[in-house]
């Protein structure tokens, strides 16, 4: 009965990202983060596989359309499972798989387990987390002066009741901001609060939520649970908008603040929420002296005093409600989305800038479905906005496509989707390329997965995209389309090889430029950039693991062209209760347009972790993690970034620099009790 693990020195939350990471195909950096949320979500409270849903499963991004669809076959032919090692008899799953998925799902069962085998808390997971990173570099001498200290801090605490009730609430600073008691400015201690109550399973309640939460439904076209969609892979992120339901633990200002409920009626599962939001945005006057506003600011930052103007000055009220019917075991499903938006001022929407009018109020609905049949997902979603103003007309958007699995050996992917140019949804974050508001944009995806070898795969997409009418960033409607390859093969379960290959043919404004006292009429030149990535990945020995990454980008735009290269090595040790991780990353790029990006070791729950690098210079990282204890989990980060260039040039993280050299700390401790 027992089984032998082909990852046995897999044992806490970032080696299982990082294996995940490694055997699937995200070839954007974007694709994983939706993946990575699903997943930290379900390691904290793991997933029931006698009552999983299609959904839930796909969206930590282990299994395939064909697994998922064996999974549920198994259930319906044997019933519900007593031991996790009936997963070995689903066909189509693989040791590789079960190990990888086992840490983020359970079964109640009385197996004994091998020792080696993480230990799961399947009714409780109550943590305690603080992080701290001081400040070891000096502000940018080109900012504005900060209102604190250039210190970050966060603390997380989560208690979790019989898997019924869970409860948590989250404070931080960012750097720069004051550490104050301020009722006039929303400051109470800490800049930012998320606090939130979830029931499951109460009579007819289903899940609810009280405080800060997101909402999930469809294709994303209304309501998504908080991820953007910008990467190349559709397969990857067509599961995590469809998760209904979930508290909200982010530091960043995007989640709903009020009471979501979702009931099981009968056949029917319906969900209702109501939000009360103060958002960020500048307000401006118009030609009356009337208060409006153009932009929504949510990033929650407020370490200046411009940032702090603008904390709390705009009232929203939301009102929704998904009705939805699902079948065969929840793998199939449609539903309806309806949703009311309120602001306390008027909004100029950015593409209407020149039509210059106003609206406060916009009613919206979405019809939505998916399909699993046999070996093909059907997929979409069809949305209509009306906003609540003469000079505006209503605005539609749809997303539709498939998935299919030809075989063992063949997926492919499609879609088609359009999205009107007034089309609003402050809290939908469908899939997309090249807008930024999710309107005014159409586009075509298209993608294949060949696996002629267990340990062989090879994946190519392509993805081809147009404006609908001129924007700010474009001045007339153009096309353009982006192409990837990649091959990824694992030699003999130590060592993983990937090469990657990506063309991108983006439009972009011409610079605006007069000669002779003539300007160019033609406004918008296509943007070329061809990048090669290659990756190795090697286990030396039973505690020394190395990953390097060799990048290269070529960037071409109105005749000139630039080229960058990096370089990675990232070591990893485990020597019982230590793990040490250290990368060292070389970068020679010419501008922000060649920019490279790169997977830094982060402490556990730490939030993104792709860091872009453009300039030249040189950056390391070493990660420190310590279980003295089982239940104390103890982390130390430190990053170090040269250039013999000013750093004012040369973009890493977030901000600007003006030296050569910044340092960067973190330390943090996590309880579970």
């Amino acid at each position: 009965m027992a089984f032998t693990s082909t990852l046995t020195r897999l044992v806490t939350f970032d080696d299982y990202i990082h294996a995940i990471y490694q055997r699937q195909n995200f070839v954007e950096e974007a694709d994983f983060q939706s993946i990575k949320e699903a997943l930290r979500e379900a390691y904290a409270n793991p997933l029931d596989l006698n009552k999983v849903t299609a959904a839930s499963l796909g969206a930590l991004g282990i299994l395939s359309i064909e697994q998922i669809k064996s999974f549920f076959n198994h259930l319906a032919a044997t019933g519900p499972l007593y031991s996790r090692y009936e997963l070995q008899a689903i066909p189509g799953f693989d040791l590789t798989t079960i190990d990888l998925l086992l840490p983020f799902v359970y079964v109640v069962e009385s197996y004994h387990l091998p020792s080696h085998y993480p230990k799961i808390n399947q009714n409780n997971y109550n943590y305690f987390l603080f992080r701290y990173a001081p400040s070891l570099s000096q502000r940018s001498c080109k900012q504005l002066p900060a209102l604190g200290n250039l210190a970050k801090c966060m603390v997380q605490l989560t208690c979790n009741h019989l898997n019924d009730i869970t409860w948590g609430i989250t404070a931080r600073k960012q750097a720069g901001e004051a550490f104050c008691w301020d009722h006039a400015t929303y400051r109470y201690g800490f800049n930012l609060w998320s606090i939130f109550l979830m029931v499951k399973h109460k009579k007819t309640i289903k899940r609810m939520v009280i405080g800060d939460y997101q909402i999930g439904y469809g294709q994303g076209l209304l309501l998504s649970p908080g991820y953007k969609q910008l990467g190349d892979s559709i397969t990857s992120i067509i599961w995590s908008n469809n998760l209904g339901i979930r508290p909200y633990k982010g530091i960043r200002r995007t989640g709903l603040r009020g009471l979501a409920i979702t009931s099981d009626l009968g056949p029917i599962e319906l969900t209702g929420f109501y939000a009360n939001n103060h958002l960020d945005a500048t307000i401006q006057l118009d030609q009356d002296h009337k208060p409006y506003s153009k932009r929504i600011d949510d990033t929650g930052k407020y370490d200046t005093i411009h940032q702090l103007d603008k904390k709390g000055t705009l009232h929203e009220q939301v009102l929704g409600c998904t009705i939805r019917k699902q079948y065969d075991r929840n793998q199939t499903e449609m539903g309806i989305n309806l949703l009311y938006n309120h602001y306390d001022l008027p909004i100029v929407r950015k593409e209407a800038a020149n039509k210059r009018y106003l609206w406060q109020k916009q009613s919206a609905g979405s019809l939505f479905y998916r399909l699993l049949w046999k070996n093909v997902l059907f997929f979409g979603e069809a949305g209509l906005t009306l906003p609540h103003i003469i000079q505006a007309k209503k605005s539609k958007a749809v997303i539709t496509g498939s998935i299919i699995s030809l075989s063992r050996y063949v997926d492919l992917s499609l879609a088609l989707y359009y999205y009107g140019q007034g089309f609003y949804s402050p809290y939908g974050h469908p899939f997309k390329r090249y807008t930024t508001d999710h309107a005014n944009e159409k586009g075509t995806y298209w993608g294949l997965i060949f696996t002629p070898l267990s340990s062989w795969q090879l994946t190519t997409s392509g993805h081809f995209f147009t404006t609908l009418s001129p924007k700010p960033q474009l001045a007339i409607p153009r096309i353009g389309h982006r192409l990837m390859t990649r091959s990824s093969y694992t030699l003999s379960r130590k060592t993983i090889w990937v090469i990657q290959y990506k063309l991108h043919n983006n439009p972009r404004n011409k610079p605006k430029v007069k000669e002779n006292n003539q300007s160019d009429t033609t406004t918008v030149a296509m943007a070329t950039q061809n990048s090669l990535k290659c990756k190795i990945d090697h286990q030396l020995t039973h505690y020394w693991r190395t990953h390097c990454v060799v990048q290269y980008t070529r960037y071409t735009f109105l005749g000139k062209t630039h080229d960058g290269y990096a370089l990675s090595s990232t070591q990893k040790w485990k020597v019982n209760k230590w793990q040490f991780v250290c990368k060292f990353i070389y970068f020679n790029t010419d501008n922000y347009a060649t920019r490279l990006y790169f997977y830094l070791p982060n402490p556990l729950y730490s939030g993104t972790q792709f860091t872009p690098y453009y300039g030249h210079g040189f950056a390391t990282t070493w990660l420190i993690c310590s279980w003295p204890i089982e239940s104390v989990r103890f982390e130390i980060r430190y990053s170090f970034i040269y250039s013999p260039d000013d750093l004012s040039k040369i973009k890493s993280t977030t901000t600007s620099r003006c030296n050569r050299g910044k340092h960067d700390g973190t330390i943090q401790l996590l309880i579970s009790f």
